[in-house]
């Protein structure tokens, strides 16, 4: 009896301890630190978030899940993506439930952010949109002449102050890749040809420069955010959607090496 007790309450410790998850790390900050205000997520964003990359994904409860549900639950408004820190150098992020106390402003920033990232991610093995293209030099891109080239779009218009800083990081990267006749770099602009000739002779940009692409962005890309980058495969899949040159630039190294 005793012996068959013993054998209940072993089996039970261990099926309890097998249905709580384990615990994937500690937070790098605390979801009061991060919603603090505006400016302490915006700190947060640049520091930690790299959501477009890889990564493994937890929910509030410490499970492992999804990419796409963890940013379809960020999408939500409710939570947090918080970093965990990781002694096995794996990038891993968890859900933490939005503290009560966050700026309903914030809340609205912080839900704009994820619905952002998971639209992004939803784009992901999509064909992108069919285009015929004139760069303000008289060339045309199209889906026909691009096809089996890597194509690496960036939207931005003239006024974007973020779309022209990163401007002399991309004519580095167009640099590198000169020698790779598989690779092609066209950027839509809002702006008129006028307006971007006046620009080109005073800031060098190596991409090819279209002009008055506004309605092609909103329309077909469904961008709203800006600076924004488009990996597209040699296939005409779209691989990638990221704001931030760096991001682009690890995704492109990654395609260009398949």
């Amino acid at each position: 009896m005793k012996l068959a007790f013993a054998v209940l309450l072993l089996w039970s410790i261990t099926f309890i301890s097998l249905a709580q998850p384990v615990s994937p790390g500690k937070p790098l900050m605390s979801p009061e630190e991060i919603s603090k205000d505006v400016m302490s997520w915006g700190r947060y964003d640049a520091g930690h978030l790299r959501l477009s990359g890889d990564f493994k994904a937890y929910d509030q409860r410490a499970a492992l899940i999804g990419k796409d549900q963890f940013l379809k639950q960020l999408a939500s408004g409710s939570y947090l993506p918080v970093k965990l820190s990781a002694n096995d150098g794996v990038l891993k992020y968890q859900l933490y439930k939005m503290p009560a106390k966050t700026e309903s402003s914030l809340k609205e920033v912080i839900k704009d952010y994820g619905k952002r990232y998971y639209n992004y991610y939803k784009r992901e093995g999509q064909p992108i949109p069919g285009f015929n293209f004139k760069d303000v030099n008289g060339r045309v891109y199209s889906k026909l002449n691009t096809k089996g080239k890597i194509v690496v779009l960036k939207c931005w218009f003239i006024a974007c102050t973020a779309c022209v800083e990163e401007m002399p990081r991309l004519n580095q990267v167009v640099d590198q890749y000169k020698n790779r006749k598989d690779v092609v770099f066209i950027s839509l602009a809002f702006d008129s040809k006028k307006k971007l000739d006046v620009f080109l002779k005073k800031s060098k940009f190596s991409y090819a420069v279209v002009p008055d692409q506004e309605g092609y962005m909103r329309d077909q890309l469904q961008i709203n955010s800006y600076p924004t980058h488009l990996i597209v495969n040699k296939k005409g899949m779209v691989v990638k959607v990221v704001n931030s040159a760096e991001d682009m630039i690890r995704a492109l190294n990654k395609e260009s090496a398949l």
